[in-house]
């Protein structure tokens, strides 16, 4: 492959083969909290009837060393990152990044650690591996978004793909020209609709995403090739997975700055800023759709700052930018997974209780009658304005006539309102609850802490294991 240092492809693998891994402490700690919290939403996540369904298949497609949460019996590293991937979205409990408009977290950490697991590799270097690949599912994210999402395409299925066929090339101690055919190899594997939002299929696409990452950093090793102009040619992503209009939807945000995305993929300064460091994850504090959060977040400081309850309330009224409540595609949900893309469901639980937990999302608590007789009383105006353009907007009108409002730009979980260590630990204890046995669960939580200081992945995995 002749180098071009004007391809976005070979500028992303020279970065991703050459930058130096001495990593800031507030780059490893937010990239252990992400292993932390990614594992603690996992563990649950396996025992989804969707992830059973896919580990059933997984096992007859490619048995290996590797293994997968919740399970028994040993799967290849593909087949393992496509059932661990499945499992850390299952419950839509997984972290959000800004930059890539997708679910990062569910796809690198099974990814690196199918790889890390197969090769018995050290904590330290899933750490730096994960860093790298969460900067490339940035840079991939900013090269086609907010346009890529807006439009229909799951991210975490397609850009998650790509970013993280970087990370595991990283892992795998892959050279630059092999990086590149990695990232390019990834385009061919990746692909997803926001359509499927509410369906098994949801979560399945961050398994595929994982695996296909897998697969492309593996077929790049076995020398396999891969065209150059993937990302940035008029028949590469960054058109087709955008549109041909895409030259004025680059003039569009030429002078706006949605998390860095500018429709254009860059070919300088990679690594600046660094976006582990810049915009940080959000951290779910609630098990459903992220574009719930900032209203949630609204209605229950509130409902906290003026002490109503459900019955005091006649209305909620909740503007939100349009791209947020278009996830929120179902009113009146049937289901657990319908239930997690319904702002009126997440409000109604939030106004009832205060909160909004593993249990309120379960099959049996989506048509409880006291929650579905508050579901009529949330209304909503889709504004068409960028996220960092408008922030979301809370209006309560109570029985006797009082409103009260509020604005909430960046939901809780987020850099501006972050989880402390303990408020995670807190939320990895309410998720793998008694789902570890005592000595398991002390081995997860002591080898998730250590893996700064190069503890092994395979001792991590086994602790998980059935």
């Amino acid at each position: 492959m002749k180098v071009n240092s004007d391809n976005p492809l070979h500028a992303f693998a020279a970065w991703t083969t050459g930058v130096d891994a001495s990593w800031s402490s507030l780059a490893l700690d937010r990239a252990r909290d992400a292993f932390i919290d990614t594992i603690a939403v996992m563990v649950p996540g396996a025992r989804e009837d969707v992830t059973h369904k896919v580990f059933t298949l997984a096992r007859r497609w490619g048995q290996g060393d590797c293994r997968a949460v919740g399970f028994e019996g040993g799967l290849s590293a593909p087949m393992a990152a496509l059932v661990n991937g499945t499992a850390a979205h299952a419950l839509d409990f997984d972290d959000n990044f800004d930059p890539a408009k997708a679910h990062a977290s569910a796809v690198l950490v099974p990814a690196l650690l199918a790889i890390a697991d197969e090769r018995d590799l050290t904590g330290e270097a899933l750490l730096d591996a994960y860093i790298v690949g969460l900067q490339m599912v940035g840079r991939v994210g900013q090269g086609v978004n907010p346009y890529h999402r807006s439009r229909g395409w799951h991210a975490t299925a397609t850009v998650g793909t790509v970013g993280t066929a970087a990370g595991c090339a990283r892992l795998m101690g892959l050279d630059a020209e092999q990086t590149a055919h990695a990232i390019s190899l990834s385009t061919s594997l990746a692909g997803g609709f926001m359509s499927q939002f509410g369906t098994m299929t949801k979560p399945l696409h961050a398994g595929l995403a994982a695996a296909g990452a897998v697969q492309a950093a593996q077929f790049a090793e076995a020398g396999i090739t891969a065209g150059a102009n993937t990302l940035h040619a008029a028949n590469g992503m960054g058109t087709l997975m955008v549109g041909q209009d895409v030259e004025e939807l680059r003039a569009t945000m030429a002078d706006k700055d949605e998390y860095g995305q500018k429709v254009q993929f860059a070919t300088k300064d990679i690594g600046t800023p660094l976006h582990i460091e810049e915009y940080g994850l959000k951290l779910k504090r609630f098990p459903n759709c992220g574009s719930v959060h900032r209203a949630l977040d609204g209605l229950l400081f509130l409902r906290e700052k003026h002490g109503f309850e459900a019955p005091d309330v006649a209305e909620i009224f909740v503007r939100a930018p349009a791209a947020h409540l278009r996830n929120l595609m179902y009113e009146r949900p049937t289901n657990s997974m319908e239930a997690k893309f319904s702002l009126e469901y997440g409000l109604a639980v939030g106004l009832l209780t205060g909160n909004a937990t593993l249990a309120d999302y379960e099959e049996a608590a989506i048509s409880r009658p006291e929650v579905t007789a508050l579901l009529p009383l949330v209304r909503k105006e889709y504004v068409e304005k960028l996220e960092s353009d408008f922030p979301t907007q809370v209006h309560v009108t109570l029985k006797s006539g009082t409103t009260m409002s509020i604005e909430v730009e960046m939901p809780v979980g987020s850099s501006a309102a972050p989880l402390t260590l303990d408020q995670l630990w807190d939320k990895f204890d309410g998720c793998v609850g008694t789902l570890l046995d005592k000595e398991r669960y002390k081995t997860a939580r002591e080898t998730l802490m250590a893996l700064p200081k190069g503890e092994s992945a395979r001792k991590l995995m086994s602790s998980l294991t059935a």
